[in-house]
């Protein structure tokens, strides 16, 4: 039987996305050869080594500098004509689209090969920023054909159906951004090695997840140190925070996902939060979340969330306004002092990420979406 051709779309590359590169690799170890089609908006990164043998991934780049945020818009015809040029020069039996950015040309391009497309979402941008509600209204609209069009859609979290108040696809099924189940395999001490409660922030440095604010909180607390990796907008403002206050912030730049995972084991806590005001905010579904399930590690999240309903019907973190300083300092300081408030919410955590939201469960129901449609493509 000839390997099964998988062609995966989405406009950056996977060190900027764990969530990409878990995918591929699950797509890879059931057999489908892969490629990769990326936008390289920083053009700083080294190409990715071709690899030979049954699980073979290829990759091909857009090497166009392009901003991060809304302003990449302007970009996006030169984006859409190198994917559609990519998505009918490239063999494949299986298009998959990440968000609406990427899914117009191959929607397009599917059509005319006449071949299946999964649309999958990370993110809405209807709901990225605020907009008048008649636009957002229009743009739902226009996405909803692209949803209609698809053989199957996935989405990363359930509160997403009701977010585009219902999902016109038969076919759709929620992969949560959960971390591979590596917690036996990561760098644990034998015994406590933090002299102060540990805090741990590592990914997208931007305005939008308040990380100002629970520097603040820190500051004010003894005995806490928070560390915070990764890139992004406010880089300077936190290694200036850094450098004034070395012992109660420290910034490490960024760093591979296995170290993100091996500093969240040695921490004593994790947050992640979101500017409430962004629509968005109230759907997202944070990897931080579950890496910190599979850790069993508490962590603290906004209220009004999917995340938050989440955290308070697992039981395994604290709900608080994350816009409030106050309530973010106090939640840090019940935690501080009371470890074994701790650790019954970090096993609380690890219970529900092995029984409902582990890496394992979410790549059955990704294969068995492939594997579905792979028989559709063979009658």
């Amino acid at each position: 039987m000839r390997q099964k051709r998988v062609i995966l779309v989405k406009s950056n590359l996977i060190d900027k996305d764990p969530r990409l590169g878990k995918e591929i690799d699950t797509l890879k170890h059931a057999g489908y050869m892969v490629n990769l089609v990326g936008w390289d908006r920083d053009c700083e990164t080294a190409p990715v080594q071709q690899k030979e043998g049954k699980d073979v991934f290829n990759e091909v780049r857009l090497r166009f500098r392009a901003p991060w945020g809304v302003k990449v818009i302007a970009f996006f015809p030169i984006w859409w004509c190198f994917v559609f040029y990519q998505v009918m020069k490239i063999r494949w039996d299986i298009a998959h689209a990440i968000n609406f950015d990427s899914v117009i040309p191959v929607v397009i391009a599917a059509k005319l090969k006449r071949k299946p497309v999964i649309y999958e979402i990370f993110d809405t941008y209807e709901d990225l920023i605020v907009v008048p509600r008649t636009l957002r209204n229009f743009l739902v609209s226009v996405d909803k054909i692209f949803l209609r069009a698809a053989k199957a859609v996935i989405i990363v979290d359930d509160s997403r159906i009701e977010e585009f108040a219902g999902i016109p696809n038969n076919k759709v099924i929620a992969v949560y951004n959960s971390p591979p189940d590596l917690l036996m395999d990561l760098t644990v001490p034998n015994s406590k090695v933090n002299s102060v409660f540990c805090m741990i922030y590592a990914g997208t440095l931007n305005r939008n997840r308040l990380l100002d604010k629970v520097i603040r909180a820190v500051i004010s607390i003894d005995g806490v140190k928070l560390i915070v990796a990764g890139y992004g907008e406010v880089v300077k403002e936190i290694k200036n925070w850094a450098v004034q206050m070395p012992e109660k912030i420290q910034f490490v730049g960024k760093i591979s996902y296995t170290e993100v995972l091996e500093r969240t084991v040695r921490a004593d806590l994790l947050f992640s939060f979101y500017n409430p005001d962004i629509p968005l905010v109230k759907y997202a579904s944070s990897n931080k979340l579950f890496e910190a399930m599979m850790c069993r590690k508490p962590i603290l999240v906004g209220d009004g969330t999917s995340m938050a309903d989440i955290v308070e019907r697992e039981n395994c973190g604290l709900v608080v306004d994350c816009n409030s300083i106050d309530e973010i300092r106090d939640a840090i300081v019940r935690l501080k002092d009371n470890p074994e408030l701790c650790r019954q919410l970090g096993e609380n955590g690890r219970k529900a990420y092995e029984q409902r939201f582990s890496w394992e469960i979410m790549q059955k129901k990704l294969i068995s979406l492939y594997d579905e449609l792979a028989q559709d493509v063979t009658k």
